[in-house]
């Protein structure tokens, strides 16, 4: 857990993991109007209130007169706005400037950008309020905007660059220095070095780029194991459907399970606390790559790769604290060379991506595997006493004889938020994913839920058992463990529900006309109460237990791990660009457990 904020600070500038910037929450009665350029998080946020579904979107100049009321959000564009009425929902103002007459009330939201606000004293302003002179650079499809973003800097210590602009084309050459955005037991930080060219061409570009990659664990040492390579190349073409091809060379440390928690989150706690909430294995080979985006919203990536993949090992890495501890070892990993076909479908109709309040969220993947392996790794029912005499193929025995193995994957991610009143909502979350076809999964491939990123009323990596002392639906444990206490399961089912409010206060003032006036001044912070059920079981020919279950069938509902929790969100502060920061406690419902979990999250929980 971070303790001090401070803390955070601190490791975020160290390690170059630059927060997400959320953008619901804004900070109250804020005004950056001397800034140069208009922040990238204000940008997205502009455009992403703009699309937002529910929003009624105008184009050109816009009043509401007195007497008049606007139910819902609204969006202006190219304005100017007058407004002299009863807007309900949040008032969103682009390139235009702002008039609010007296008596006029807004009960969202003011955002404006690229504009001036003239009578702010004289309107009744319930939510909170921002203004940004600086214009949002865009490009519009239809009645959807895209922002044209300044280069993101997240992440990076240090660049160079040089652009040369002809007609209808610009080109831009650099040099990056950066993090790899993550720490962890095995690399350590990871430093990113290189050079890349970007050429940009009326309706398409092209970007290559290639970056060393060199590990600091072991104390610097220079060894292979702390040696790889990110080489990237990239065709773009279209501006409405667009089209992106290319390719990826890669010699990198790669997340067992990375749908938990995000790599700012896991590195930030192996770095302070020594503790590492994800297992990681090698991947050294190429892929090529197609995908098609329809708008902002939605896309569709087909790759196939032909990768190498090996086991790597905890290794000598620097912590802040409890620093003569002993890792956790990284689990061994199935060792072989496999090709990987992979379709990925995205659909992302939230009105922000880091503090959404509204829309879809869905993320669906296939993954085929196909390779000859050379070592697997065992599970603990490989390792269950020979005396018990378990078939292979029962209590998710699986043959380790070296050979070759073909398998098939699916992962999907589905999420729904919703505005009930402007201080609240209600949001719901259901990830399924596991084995679909042929032999079963690789080590690296399977999955857990125990832990704060998905059940946090259980203890990451610890036995959840249910009826039977074997019957551990967690991680799907059989007894004897591997080292590392590796994930196991073949297939999960976890559903999450949550409802949020903001955290609002009421003061009473005089105006300069002497009229007693109530103002609402709402904080960043947020409470949220939340429910989880989820569970993992492994895919064998029969019943054996509460764990196996056949291809065909699913644990009933009343075997799922559940918990309940609650926790304070303490939103985002822009001028630190921390992202989000809450304290929660969960505690375990479906079984017995000695007490609650407290941990920290430094984004949403989904």
């Amino acid at each position: 857990m971070l303790a001090r904020l401070t803390f955070r600070v601190a490791a975020a500038a160290l390690l170059g993991l630059a927060m997400p910037a959320a953008a619901g929450a804004q900070p109250t009665r804020r005004d950056t109007s001397n800034a140069p350029t208009l922040p990238r998080e204000v940008a997205r946020d502009a455009a992403a209130r703009f699309n937002a579904p529910a929003t009624t979107r105008v184009f050109g100049a816009y009043d509401v007169p007195a007497g008049r009321t606007v139910a819902g959000d609204v969006a202006v564009l190219d304005g100017p706005v007058t407004v002299g009425g009863h807007i309900t929902g949040r008032l969103t103002v682009i390139n235009a400037d702002l008039t609010l007459r007296p008596g006029a009330r807004v009960d969202g939201d003011v955002f404006v950008v690229g504009g001036v606000v003239d009578g702010r004293l004289d309107a009744d302003l319930r939510g909170d309020y921002q203004s940004f002179r600086q214009p949002l650079q865009y490009t519009r499809t239809d009645d959807r905007l895209t922002p044209v973003l300044s280069e993101d800097e997240q992440g990076t210590w240090w660049r160079w660059r040089r652009t040369t602009v002809g007609p209808r084309r610009r080109t831009t050459t650099g040099l990056t220095l950066s993090s790899g955005r993550t720490y962890n037991r095995v690399e350590g930080l990871p430093i990113h070095f290189g050079p890349s060219l970007e050429h940009d061409f009326g309706s398409g570009g092209v970007l290559i780029e290639a970056l060393g990659i060199f590990r600091t664990a072991e104390q610097f040492s220079w060894d292979s194991a702390n040696v790889g390579h990110l080489v990237r190349a990239e065709l773009r073409l279209g501006q409405g459907l667009e089209l992106r091809a290319g390719g990826r060379l890669f010699d990198q440390v790669a997340p067992v399970e990375d749908w938990q928690l995000g790599p700012a989150e896991t590195g930030l706690a192996a770095f302070f606390l020594r503790r590492d909430f994800r297992d990681y294995f090698g991947r050294h080979g190429g892929a090529a790559y197609v995908s098609a985006f329809a708008g902002p919203d939605a896309s569709v990536t087909v790759s196939l790769s032909d990768e190498r993949w090996v086991s790597r090992g905890a290794r000598d890495v620097f912590t802040l604290f409890r620093n003569n501890a002993t890792w956790r070892p990284n689990p061994a990993a199935d060792e072989g060379r496999v090709h990987v076909l992979t379709t990925a479908l995205r659909i992302d109709t939230r009105n922000d991506v880091d503090r959404p309040w509204a829309g879809w969220y869905v993320a669906a993947d296939y993954e085929r595997g196909r390779g000859e392996f050379t070592s697997l790794a065992a599970t603990s029912a490989s390792l269950l006493p020979p005396a018990l005499n378990v078939p292979i193929g029962e209590l998710g025995r699986r043959d380790l004889t070296p050979g070759r193995r073909e398998y098939g994957r699916g992962f999907v991610d589905v999420r729904r938020y919703n505005r009930l009143t402007p201080d609240a909502q209600l949001n719901f979350r259901v990830a399924l994913g596991g084995w679909l076809h042929g032999d079963p999964l690789p080590m690296q491939r399977r999955l857990s839920l125990t832990g704060p990123g998905a059940l946090p009323g259980f203890d990451f990596r610890q036995p959840a058992l249910i009826g039977s002392a074997r019957s551990d639906v967690g991680q799907c444990s059989l007894g004897a463990e591997p080292p590392g206490s590796p994930a196991q399961c073949e297939r999960m089912a976890l559903l999450q529900a949550e409802y949020r409010g903001d955290i609002r206060v009421k003061l009473f003032g005089d105006d300069d006309e002497g009229r007693v006036r109530r103002r609402a001044w709402r904080t960043e912070a947020s409470w949220v109460v939340f429910a989880d059920a989820g569970r993992g079981w492994l895919v064998g020919p029969r019943d054996a237990g509460e764990v196996v279950y056949p291809r065909g069938r699913v644990p009933a509902v009343g075997s799922f791990l559940t918990d309940l929790g609650a926790g304070l969100d303490f939103g985002h502060n822009r001028t630190n660009d921390l992202g989000s920061f809450g304290i929660y406690v969960a505690k375990a419902v479906s079984r017995p457990s000695p007490g609650a979990n407290v941990f920290v999250r430094i984004r949403r929980r989904f």
